[in-house]
């Protein structure tokens, strides 16, 4: 770690310990020395060859903090990392964006809530992978056809319905419509798609790139099954298939023998001719297949399953019905990316788990990243100065005590914020109180919790792997400290950031508050860590001075 003394132009500190009488204290634990690096020191751990340094600068953990103490020089402790990590987001794309969308009025009409459920749809297949893809809504509004288009050029044409597989009439009918407009069953429409898409080049050209790039994405779980219709051959009896499968040809014509055919119903009836001889008849049943396989192949999921749409409509109907005068800016407000993430998945105590795992998972994958790229840069800073430190051990440390601190703290600001911030924030958007402040005070309720749980867990998972021994003082004492810092440091960030951006955060809200927490940890740690940590150990009457 790097340290800077506070005490600006006053008494300076000359980069040297206090020279000792005889030989170090023997105390055990780790040993350090401070290299000057102009304005700043940094502190470097040193081998056991390096303990018996004549010229008296090798100090104890004891001795450095009493130092450091002394001189008024702050310092971030190691349980830093954990306290501002649950500023990380720790939810889904999907989730994080969802409340927009979500407090709009569903409405009442068949169309309305469709265009209600399209909007999440369209949200999650944005969302859904590693790349954000491009909004074509945002480029033009209701633009045709097309509404995302992928970092490869794919052109997303997002469906979703509820309805079931036995209802009455065809169950993919809004899908089929989706595929049937990919492929220019509607030519004007089509125009004015490639109009919008491509209208530097030739109108030939841009109208093969959509047929080429085009795709429909449908709901999660109804991806296999539209697939399966659109394999199977009695379905392209009916016009509505067979006249897709006729457009792919018309641009692809197939050729057996001497016949170029660009309809499928000529192609059906070449294998199933009497008179025609095997060899063709094989071809063309090959050529069927391919075609069909190349429709399926069409179709993708956009990230949302119908139970999921169902159970968030439901959700908002409830909303609705508890709150007739409240706005959708106000329904924003309070309803946070953890509580939609719960009614997903069904609320209650299923919803409740489901969610927290899911945020607990995240968060335990990026704390364990967090603290490796941490670890891992004070590895390299020890072998540019010429150490020999054991990599293997401490990255595996790094990474059991990032990641548990992960899963205890994004699991537990899921839980609560989802609870009991939103709640606080509902109360206070329903009393008129600033939405900002609102949203603010809510989100801090749930960065609490999940920083006062996280960096307990971070210091003492590192304080047991350490592999030195502690007394149940140096557990409470370090804990108590880290729990009064990280809850505090997590609040600042929440609230902060949820003050600024709402319940939704992108990607600059989550560095800003990465920022914000690790600022939020360093102030109050600097302000009432020491005090806390040693009034702990009075109060134990544990040894003072002890390991963070």
């Amino acid at each position: 770690m790097t340290i800077r003394s506070k005490r600006g132009t006053g008494q300076k500190y000359s980069g040297r310990a206090p020279a000792r009488q005889g030989p170090p204290l023997q105390v055990p634990g780790e040993y350090f020395k401070l290299v000057p690096q102009g304005a700043a020191l940094a502190v470097v751990r040193v081998g056991p060859d390096q303990r018996q340094c004549p010229s008296g600068e090798v100090l104890t953990r004891q001795q450095l903090e009493e130092l450091l103490w002394r001189n008024s020089i702050p310092t971030v402790t190691s349980s830093a990392l954990s306290g501002y990590l649950n500023s990380l987001h720790s939810l889904p794309g999907f989730e994080s964006h969802a409340p927009g969308p979500f407090s709009l009025n569903p409405g009442m009409t068949p169309l309305s809530r469709s265009d209600w459920r399209g909007n999440l749809g369209e949200l999650s297949a944005q969302r859904g992978g590693m790349i954000p893809q491009q909004d074509l809504n945002a480029v033009r509004h209701n633009h045709p056809i097309f509404d995302l288009r992928d970092y490869r050029g794919g052109l997303n044409s997002v469906k979703t319905s509820v309805r079931s597989a036995d209802a009455r009439g065809d169950p993919f009918e809004t899908y089929l419509r989706g595929l049937r407009d990919i492929v220019g069953l509607r030519p004007e429409t089509y125009e004015r798609a490639r109009a919008v898409l491509y209208p530097e080049i030739p109108a030939a050209e841009g109208r093969a790139l959509m047929l080429r790039n085009g795709y429909v994405s449908v709901n999660e779980d109804h991806v296999e099954s539209f697939r399966a219709a659109l394999r199977n051959p009695d379905n392209y009896r009916k016009p509505s298939y067979r006249e897709v499968a006729d457009k792919l040809l018309e641009m692809e014509p197939v050729r057996i023998g001497g016949t170029v055919y660009r309809a499928y119903q000529n192609l059906e009836n070449t294998r199933r001719g009497t008179g025609t001889p095997a060899e063709v008849r094989q071809q063309a049943e090959s050529a069927l297949s391919s075609l069909r396989e190349k429709i399926a192949s069409r179709v993708r999921g956009n990230g949302i399953t119908t139970p999921h749409l169902v159970n968030l409509e439901r959700f908002r109907q409830q909303v609705a019905t508890a709150n007739p005068h409240m706005t959708p800016a106000e329904v924003n407000r309070w309803v946070f990316p953890e509580l939609l993430m719960v009614a997903r998945h069904g609320g209650g105590m299923r919803g409740n788990a489901v969610a927290s795992g899911i945020a607990g998972g995240r968060s335990a994958a990026g704390g364990a990243m967090v603290s490796v790229a941490f670890e891992g840069g004070w590895l390299f800073y020890e072998m540019f100065d010429g150490q020999e430190p054991v990599v293997a051990p401490r990255l595996v440390k790094a990474v059991t005590a990032g990641g548990t601190s992960g899963l205890v703290g994004g699991a537990t600001q899921n839980l609560v914020t989802a609870n009991a911030g939103s709640a606080v924030a509902h109360k206070l958007v329903g009393q008129g109180v600033s939405a900002r402040l609102a949203t603010g005070t809510g989100r801090a309720v749930g960065g609490f919790a999940g920083g006062a749980l996280a960096a307990p867990v971070f210091t003492m998972t590192s304080l047991a792997l350490d592999g030195e021994e502690h007394s149940r003082a140096d557990y409470v004492a370090t804990g108590t400290r880290a729990f009064v810092s990280g809850g505090l440091g997590s609040a600042v960030a929440a609230g902060v950031v949820g003050a600024i951006w709402g319940s939704e955060v992108p990607f600059l809200g989550n560095a800003v508050g990465f920022i914000i927490g690790f600022a939020g940890y360093y102030l109050v740690d600097a302000l009432t860590g020491e005090q806390v940590e040693q009034g702990v150990r009075r109060n134990l009457d544990g040894p003072p001075g002890g390991r963070r």
